[in-house]
C-alpha cells in the first residue's frame, strides 16, 4: 500500500552513508548538551533568527500540550476544523475549548473569529498556518488581527507552522505574546526523529519553556537533524524534491477537477470534497493508494491526499484517469458542487 494520508515525507533527507557517520560520532554515553546547542545554532543560521529565541522539544505535539499547560488556563480557542490534537491536549487537563466553524467551503469569517474571541476571551489560541486540514493560507491582515484581539483580552496566540516551508512567505503576527511552534516532520522529512522547535521572546519564551527536562531531546536525533542543516545543497536537493511532488500532486487530482472540489494547497497535502470525493478514493485504495478520509463533520465528504515519491505517479495518474472515464461513461450527473480548482 501507497500511504497519502500520513503527510510525510516519501524519502528520507539522509542517505546510509550519513546516517552511519552520525551514528558513529553519537556520544551516547553523554548527556545531549552541545549538541543541543550545535542544533540550536545551525537552525538559527538557516532561517536567520536568533538562537535564544528557540527551543527544542519531543516533537512539535510537545509544545503544543505544553503551550496549553502553561498558557491555556483560561481556556483555549481554534478553528473547527483545525489540527485534531489541540482539542486532545486540552481535553488531558481539563481546559475548556471554544472553536469557530468553517464555511460550507472551508473558508473561515475571521470577523466571526474575532466576535468568538471578544465574547469567550480565552488565553490561549490555536491556528495552523498554513491551515490543516485545508492547506490554505491566510491572509496577514487576518492573522494580524486575530493577535490584535488576542492580546486585548490578555491572550497569547500559537501560530502552528508544520507546513510553511510549503507555502509562499507571509508576514507574520506582531506582539510579544505570539509564540511559533514547528517541527522537522514535514519538509525536512524527519518525523521518526521527534524534534518540535517553538520560537518566542521574552516572558513568553519563559512561560513556554518553564516545563522543559534538562535535557528534552536524544543527541542521536539531534546530531541526525543537525547533519541536514550543515550541508545546504544537499538539503535543497531534497526540498526540491518535496515541492516537485507536490506539483505533480497538484496535477495528478487537477485532472478531475470537474468532478471533486480541489482546494489549492500551501502544504504537501491537498484535500478534496464533495460526494464524489470518497468514491476516488475508495477506488484508489482498491488498487494500492490510501487517502485519509474522515467520518466526522465537516469532514465527513472530504479526502485528503499527501505527497508521495515521484516515482508512483505515473500509475497515480493512470488510475485517476481510469475513474474519471468510468465516472463518464456510467453518465454519473454532475452534483451540482461548486468546483474549487487548483491555484
Amino acid at each position: 500500500m501507497i500511504h497519502m494520508d500520513r503527510n510525510t515525507s516519501p524519502i528520507s533527507p539522509l542517505d546510509d552513508e550519513a546516517i552511519s557517520e552520525v551514528i558513529k560520532a553519537t556520544k551516547i554515553h553523554e548527556y545531549p548538551g552541545d549538541e543541543i546547542d550545535n542544533f540550536k545554532q545551525l537552525y538559527a543560521d538557516y532561517y536567520d533568527i536568533e538562537p535564544a529565541t528557540i527551543e527544542v522539544a519531543n516533537g512539535s505535539d510537545e509544545w503544543i500540550q505544553k503551550a496549553i499547560m502553561t498558557l491555556g488556563h483560561n481556556g483555549v480557542m481554534t478553528l473547527d476544523p483545525d489540527f485534531v490534537m489541540y482539542h486532545e491536549y486540552a481535553n488531558q487537563v481539563d481546559v475548556p475549548v471554544y472553536t469557530v466553524s468553517c464555511d460550507a467551503d472551508f473558508t473561515f469569517d475571521f470577523d466571526q473569529v474575532i466576535k468568538a474571541v471578544e465574547l469567550h476571551k480565552p488565553s490561549l489560541f490555536l491556528i495552523s498556518v498554513p491551515h490543516n486540514p485545508t492547506g490554505r493560507m491566510f491572509r496577514a491582515e487576518e492573522l494580524q488581527a486575530l493577535a490584535d484581539a488576542m492580546q486585548d483580552v490578555d491572550g497569547y496566540l500559537v501560530l502552528d507552522e508544520a507546513y510553511f516551508e510549503f507555502g509562499p512567505a507571509y508576514t507574520r503576527p506582531e506582539g510579544a505574546h505570539v509564540l511559533i511552534i514547528r517541527t522537522l516532520s514535514k519538509m525536512f522529512g524527519v518525523a521518526g526523529l521527534r524534534i518540535g522547535i517553538a520560537i518566542a521572546k521574552d516572558e513568553t519564551f519563559d512561560k513556554i519553556t518553564r516545563l522543559n527536562h534538562p535535557y528534552p531531546v536524544n543527541s542521536l536525533s539531534l546530531n541526525l537533524a543537525s547533519k541536514i542543516f550543515e550541508k545546504r545543497s544537499t538539503l535543497d536537493v531534497f526540498i526540491r524534491y518535496q515541492l516537485d511532488s507536490k506539483k505533480r500532486l497538484s496535477k495528478s487530482l487537477g485532472q478531475v477537477s470537474d468532478k471533486i472540489n480541489i482546494i489549492g494547497s500551501s502544504t504537501n497535502f491537498i484535500l478534496t470534497y464533495g460526494e464524489t470525493a470518497r468514491d476516488l478514493a475508495a477506488y484508489l485504495k482498491s488498487h494500492g493508494y490510501q487517502a485519509r478520509v474522515y467520518d466526522k463533520p465537516p469532514l465527513e465528504n472530504a479526502v485528503r491526499y499527501s505527497i508521495i515519491g515521484l516515482e508512483h505517479y505515473e500509475t497515480f495518474n493512470q488510475l485517476i484517469k481510469k475513474w474519471s472515464n468510468q465516472y463518464d461513461q456510467e453518465g454519473t450527473r454532475d452534483k451540482g458542487n461548486e468546483n474549487i480548482h487548483i491555484t
